[in-house]
């Protein structure tokens, strides 16, 4: 009888003691990551590139305002980037940058109207499923909370149907 006691109690031991094993390996977990464009910006302020192109194609220094493109995308990354880490529908996927693997997702966001007065922003936003090569969803959303959300759900549900009807 001892023995028994003895034999359970080391055995309990040893599971508390085991390492939480994740309930999904990172290599399951599906990868999105942004669109390449030869202009390198993964998020893009159609406002100011249309100011730029204008510009550009009217033979004037358009530095000023790729400088001014470049902050406000930088700011709308920022937007986007804190829905993402602060949504829990992402907490599944994983945002991959460059240099990294391939991801199994890309997206492509456009933002129309953040900086217009009066107007309120349009997140426009489109998904690709890279191993099947076609486009998977769109939307259009006023925020980069949402945006993030709406595109981690596409991505979710693709990767894993069952996953949005359990909720896990």
């Amino acid at each position: 009888m001892k023995f028994i006691l003895l034999a359970l109690f080391v055995a309990a031991i040893v599971l508390v003691q085991a390492p939480n094993q994740p309930q999904q390996k990172q290599s399951q977990r599906p990868t999105i990551g942004f669109t390449e464009t030869t202009d390198g910006s993964a998020i893009t302020d159609t406002d100011v590139f249309d100011e730029q192109k204008y510009v550009e194609e009217g033979g004037g220094d358009s530095a000023n305002v790729k400088t001014k493109r470049a902050a406000h995308e930088t700011t709308l990354m920022r937007e986007f980037m804190a829905g993402f880490n602060d949504t829990k529908e992402c907490d599944g996927v994983v945002l991959i940058g460059e240099g990294d693997h391939k991801p199994g997702f890309s997206m492509q966001v456009f933002v129309d109207s953040h900086d217009t007065p009066g107007q309120k922003p349009v997140w426009n936003w489109v998904l690709r499923d890279l191993s099947k090569n076609k486009l998977m969803a769109h939307g259009q959303e006023d925020s980069g909370k949402v945006a993030a959300r709406d595109i981690c759900l596409a991505v979710l549900k693709d990767a894993d149907p069952n996953r949005i009807k359990t909720g896990l």
